[in-house]
């Protein structure tokens, strides 16, 4: 139902509210007849009162509401559960064996074994193939919004799905699908990896954010989120000193000579990581990460040396979308959807 329709009909037709219509088009005032407004904050009403059809009509619209609601909230419930194909070996559901097809429901765990593979189908959104030894749940599922638990193990996902309908918990951060593929590992300990073959996924914890394109890859650690992401073909030297980089504290030779590695190291395409960087680094090392990121991606109009330095977010995101990668925005919006939502 399009909210246009029903409250300027400028939108498509609604089927239901068409039908509606002809159900209480009899009550219905005549065109010469006193006129009610049904907002009248708006404008005067035409009479003092409003008549006893108007009231009727009111009432038995009020009753098909109620009605529909009624339905759209039982439609919202039994539709709380995603089917899942058994495509090797063991796979079940609650402690239950997955022979052929087989529902997940909100609130159970699907676990396949050391050769089980299993495929999750996300109604009109995409797909989810399993892989053995993995252990994952569904928190919620909705038209708009379908949210799954990884707890262990590997998950290939292809979305096909607009941006934000499709996120992922893990005990290390919130994967939010922004229209892509990519392939999420858990290990025992709660470490993730992500790796996007298209589109990208926004990574999340506690406020800390990564943006992971295309071809990138991105870590992410329990009481810390995610790291900063970088191109899977990146130099072994060059991750290494990454991740020196994004483990808090140690010894600060160490973490200048890492960023050193990075900074000389870094392509024209590794502006993408170097984005990252400057605003998780902090002082003279932001200022050097700046200068680097504008060397190799000039800022564009408007984004001051001064506003990247005192962490101006705004700056940051016009920053990004020069980078030809997608637009901040899309994640803006998006997260917060997925934050306001129920039951997160």
């Amino acid at each position: 139902m399009t909210n246009d329709y029903l409250w300027d009909r400028t939108g498509p037709p609604d089927p239901d509210i068409v039908r509606l219509e002809r159900l209480l088009s009899h009550l219905r005032p005549a065109a010469d007849g006193p006129r009610v407004l049904m907002f009248p904050g708006r404008a005067r009403h035409q009479s003092s009162r409003p008549s006893w059809p108007f009231i009727a009509a009111a009432a038995s619209l009020a009753a098909v509401v109620v009605a529909m609601a009624g339905v759209s909230l039982r439609t919202g419930r039994s539709s709380a559960s995603l089917d899942v194909t058994r495509l090797e070996g063991t796979a079940t559901i609650a402690s239950r064996p997955v022979v052929d097809r087989l529902e997940l429901r909100a609130g159970t765990w699907l676990e396949t074994n050391d050769q089980g593979r299993a495929s999750i189908d996300i109604a009109s959104v995409g797909r989810v193939e399993v892989d053995p030894d993995t252990r994952i749940s569904l928190l919620s599922s909705r038209p708009g919004q379908h949210r799954l638990q990884l707890q262990r193990g590997t998950i290939h996902a292809l979305i096909w799905a607009p941006p934000g309908q499709f996120v992922v918990e893990t005990p290390s951060s919130t994967a939010v699908d922004l229209g892509c593929a990519y392939t999420l590992t858990v290990d025992e300990e709660g470490v993730g990896h992500v790796r996007v073959t298209s589109g990208w996924v926004g990574f999340e914890w506690r406020g800390r954010e990564s943006f992971i394109p295309a071809g990138a890859v991105c870590t992410t650690r329990v009481g810390l989120g995610p790291g900063t992401p970088h191109f899977a073909d990146t130099a072994t030297a060059f991750n290494e000193a990454l991740a020196v980089l994004d483990l808090p504290g140690g010894p600060a030779e160490a973490r200048r000579v890492a960023l050193d590695r990075v900074l000389a190291d870094a392509r024209p395409k590794d502006a993408m990581t170097l984005w990252h960087l400057v605003s998780r680094l902090a002082g003279p090392d932001r200022a050097r990460v700046f200068d680097r990121l504008a060397e190799l991606a000039p800022p564009p109009p408007g984004v001051t040396r001064a506003g990247v330095l005192a962490g101006h977010r705004i700056m940051l995101d016009d920053w990004w979308d020069t980078l030809g990668l997608g637009a901040a925005n899309w994640w803006r919006v998006w997260k917060q959807q997925w934050r306001d939502s129920p039951g997160r």
